[in-house]
């Protein structure tokens, strides 16, 4: 159970490697018009704060009510919240957040091909203690963007 749930972690780490050394490659599009925007963006930092303060409040059963179905079918509510409490727990409350990196990739190891927004923030907390988090959004096919992974180390 937390051996799955660690992996898809694992593999969210493993993604924003991916999606960085593509990015440096000059692996994604160039065109103009397939950027995203800044407002874009903008709104995707934002949504990110936005889920991320569920988990600062230690919502983490509404964190994943509003997840990807594809997040959904990967793991049950209960493991999600198990381990998701106790990824976090150990760095105490939530100070502060910074976004560090961000970028869209069309696929993502061990997921289904689709539209994909990863964003990186620098956190810290009131322990003096410091994380990298990393929020995966998936594209659904009502054209919601929904969380399909998150990642604290």
């Amino acid at each position: 159970m937390m051996r799955r749930l660690l992996m898809i972690f694992a593999t969210a780490a493993w993604c924003a490697l991916a999606l960085a050394q593509s990015a440096a490659q000059g692996a994604l599009p160039t065109d103009d018009k397939l950027q995203p925007s800044t407002r874009d963006d903008k709104e995707t930092i934002e949504a990110s704060r936005a889920w991320l303060a569920l988990l600062d409040a230690g919502k983490f059963g509404p964190a994943w009510d509003g997840a990807s179905p594809y997040l959904k079918s990967v793991v049950t509510r209960q493991k999600w919240v198990t381990g998701v409490a106790a990824a976090r727990n150990p760095f105490g409350k939530f100070k502060q957040r910074i976004p560090v990196k961000f970028a869209r990739s069309h696929s993502m190891p061990d997921a289904p091909d689709g539209d994909y927004s990863l964003l990186e923030f620098e956190s810290e907390f009131a322990n003096g203690k410091r994380a990298s988090e990393q929020v995966i959004w998936m594209l659904g096919d009502n054209q919601v963007w929904r969380v399909s992974g998150y990642f604290i180390r």
